[in-house]
């Protein structure tokens, strides 16, 4: 049995007769009542319209993609399945402190030559460990604050990002040093 063979002549006569199509003059013009037409025939009063033709995209073939592939390996992408703080939890709130820790939820665990970027009201910590999953912030003012980490490879490729978590640090005030007129919490 044969296996069927396709002419490269009708192929290329289709896609010379789709060209010349998409290359068409376009008329526009503006009936009585206000309507704008749009033709490809002529029409008293019309404007011709140069359209620009169509984006075409063609791909490489098989033979090449294995080419390129196997001449440049690429490592895989690495990603953690689980990246999130877990303390402090959202909308938890401090008394009478100014150091807190924080706590990372890695799966798989953190692989050696990743550092750890810990941001702290949108600003990075600089006196942070560049590495592990727990961290001692200090000297942290009273207020709300935001705090998310970020976790990058060797090259400094983005691995993962943990959703910011809002917390509150709340201390007497010197305008409240009476504990029956400080806010409740």
């Amino acid at each position: 049995m044969r296996t069927p063979t396709v002419t490269l002549l009708p192929l290329a006569a289709l896609w010379l007769v789709s060209a010349t199509a998409m290359a068409a003059t376009v008329y526009k013009w503006v009936d009585e009542k206000g309507v704008t037409h749009y033709s490809d025939q002529p029409h008293p009063q019309a404007q011709t319209i140069d359209v620009q033709s169509a984006q075409s995209f063609q791909s490489a073939s098989p033979a090449a993609a294995r080419t390129e592939s196997s001449a440049s390996p690429v490592a895989p992408a690495r990603e953690y399945s689980l990246c999130e703080l877990y303390r402090p939890e959202t909308d938890e709130v401090f008394l009478n402190t100014t150091t807190l820790t924080a706590k990372l939820r890695l799966e798989p665990q953190l692989v050696a030559g990743d550092k750890v970027a810990v941001a702290l009201d949108g600003r990075r910590l600089t006196d942070q460990p560049a590495t592990g999953t727990e961290f001692v912030l200090t000297d942290v003012e009273r207020g709300t604050h935001s705090l998310f980490i970020v976790i990058t490879d060797a090259q400094g490729k983005v691995l993962c990002t943990t959703p910011a978590v809002t917390f509150h640090v709340r201390q007497p005030s010197a305008q409240a040093p009476v504990k029956a007129v400080r806010p409740k919490f």
